[in-house]
């Protein structure tokens, strides 16, 4: 009976070790597949490059998997931050970009994008392009590429408000898990700016050449005619071409000091100046043009305002382009006020009139070259005080601005900093 029983005993023992060692082989069969499996998709993982720990080949197994789970991790993370990165470079990109799916629907957009589609305010992606696009030239240039149009020809379309200039490009993006329409979005608005102020500037440069040189040839030739010989005809004459050559003479000086403050080559001489007795003392140079007219001349100064390093000179020169261009515009009986005051870090110096003010689409014009927002009443000017005004200010470090009064009339204004301690 014992016999029997232990030779029961020891059959079932030998059989459980049969099965626990066909298992631990299977299980290392499997881990070694997966393990050959793993390297031949991620040929990056190399092998163990130490010793095996034990004899044991299922703990050499487990620790070479080890090894090689520990090194996809460090991969995975790496990719994560690259993938990060790129993100951040889509997101930073300066021209808009838009991801559409084959079903139409946007999958990702930037910033550029969000800022130039008014449909892109809210949540975009996940929504049909049309409904973030709102614009139906773009609709049509986003549904070709749908359509499998690879090449097309860029449009401009005007987006937003205010209005920009934007060059819109549609084209099928390859190689991802599925086809995606790109969309590009420039932004070409100050391009398209700086060209007209370009032409404008030839335009205006020419014309306010042309007229006083065509006036001299008139005067010329009518002394060439005879008109020398009678002495009261040649001396009037000769007066009006000495006007046009002093305005002559005057252009060109404002053309080379506007280039020069532009380009930097401008030398300031600072000193410490008292802001309110230069620009009293400005004021009353123009105090008989302003009577002429019938125009009050104001000075609100700060009590408390310090001496401001700067060029003195430099800054006459700012204050008369801006008191001239004042006078210009205000009419009899009107007022021009030059205030001065202060915060923490600048004088603010604002010349405000009583004029019509500035028409709003030219606001942000009255600073260029040779810009005249009235010509009719503005043609004896050459259209560069302002210019070189702001230039001289920001060669100080400060900043220009116009604005209209919500009284009305119109005021420009420009800032200079004050000394550190």
């Amino acid at each position: 009976m014992w016999t029997l029983l232990l030779a029961v005993g020891l059959g079932m023992l030998a059989g459980a070790l049969m099965v626990w060692a066909w298992q631990r082989w299977s299980l290392h069969e499997r881990l070694a597949a997966a393990l050959d499996r793993l390297r031949r998709e991620h040929p990056s993982v190399a092998p163990l490059q130490r010793p095996l720990l034990g004899d044991d080949a299922l703990d050499a197994l487990l620790n070479q998997l080890g090894e090689s789970f520990r090194y996809l991790e460090r991969e995975l993370e790496q990719a994560q931050a690259r993938q990060h990165q790129l993100a951040a470079l889509f997101d930073h990109l300066s021209d808009g970009v838009v991801l559409i799916d084959p079903e139409g629907r946007v999958v990702g957009l930037n910033r550029a994008a969000r800022n130039l589609l008014a449909g892109a305010r809210d949540s975009a992606v996940g929504r049909p392009y049309p409904e973030v696009v709102r614009d139906y030239e773009l609709n049509e240039l986003v549904a070709q590429a749908l359509a499998g149009s690879d090449t097309q020809p860029g449009r401009f379309v005007e987006l937003g408000r205010p209005r920009r200039s934007v060059q819109a490009l549609a084209s099928v993006l390859h190689g991802a898990e599925q086809p995606l329409v790109t969309l590009v979005l420039r932004d070409i608005t100050e391009l398209r700016r700086t060209e007209t102020i370009r032409r404008d500037f030839v335009a205006n440069v020419s014309h306010d050449l042309r007229t006083p040189l065509a006036a001299l040839q008139a005067l010329v030739d009518t002394l060439l005619d005879g008109a020398l010989a009678d002495r009261a005809v040649a001396e009037d004459f000769l007066r009006r071409i000495a006007t046009e050559v002093e305005h002559l003479t005057r252009l060109v000086s404002q053309l080379l000091e506007l280039t020069k403050a532009e380009s930097g080559q401008l030398h300031l001489a600072r000193v410490l100046t008292d802001l309110v007795t230069l620009a009293r003392s400005t004021l009353e140079r123009f105090r008989p043009r302003a009577d002429a007219k019938r125009i009050r001349l104001e000075l609100v100064a700060d009590d408390r305002l310090p001496p401001v390093p700067c060029d003195p000179d430099r800054i006459v020169q700012v204050l008369a382009n801006m008191l001239d261009n004042a006078l210009k515009f205000t009419p009899e009986d009107g007022c021009v006020r030059l205030e001065l005051a202060r915060d923490e870090n600048a004088v603010h110096v604002r010349v405000r009139d009583t004029g019509p003010g500035i028409p709003s689409e030219e606001i942000d014009r009255v600073f260029e070259r040779f810009f005249k927002g009235d010509r009719a009443r503005s043609s004896s000017g050459s259209g560069l005080g302002l210019a070189i005004a702001k230039h001289l200010v920001q060669l100080h470090g400060g900043r220009v601005w116009a604005e209209n009064a919500p009284e009305g009339g119109a005021v420009v204004g420009f800032t200079l900093p004050l000394a550190r301690d």
